[in-house]
């Protein structure tokens, strides 16, 4: 099993926490939201993208602008 760091975010309909899981940075178990995530982190944020809901919402992360994308609600 690899290691990794999770970025969380709120869901965009109900706001319940999701992570994102990435392998880019020191993948030290980290757990970051999208303010203080380190840069080489944020790299690989959507590399299992899109992220499910369980309200149903269908969203990743715009890493360029470091916001939550919503792709169907």
């Amino acid at each position: 099993m690899g290691m990794y760091d999770t970025i969380w975010v709120k869901c965009p309909k109900c706001a319940e926490e999701s992570g994102f899981q990435t392998k880019s940075g020191d993948c030290i178990l980290g757990n970051y939201t999208l303010d203080d995530c380190p840069a080489d982190a944020m790299v690989d944020a959507n590399r299992h993208s899109p992220n499910t809901c369980d309200c149903g919402a269908v969203f990743k992360i715009d890493t360029a602008t470091r916001r939550v994308v919503t792709i169907s609600a």
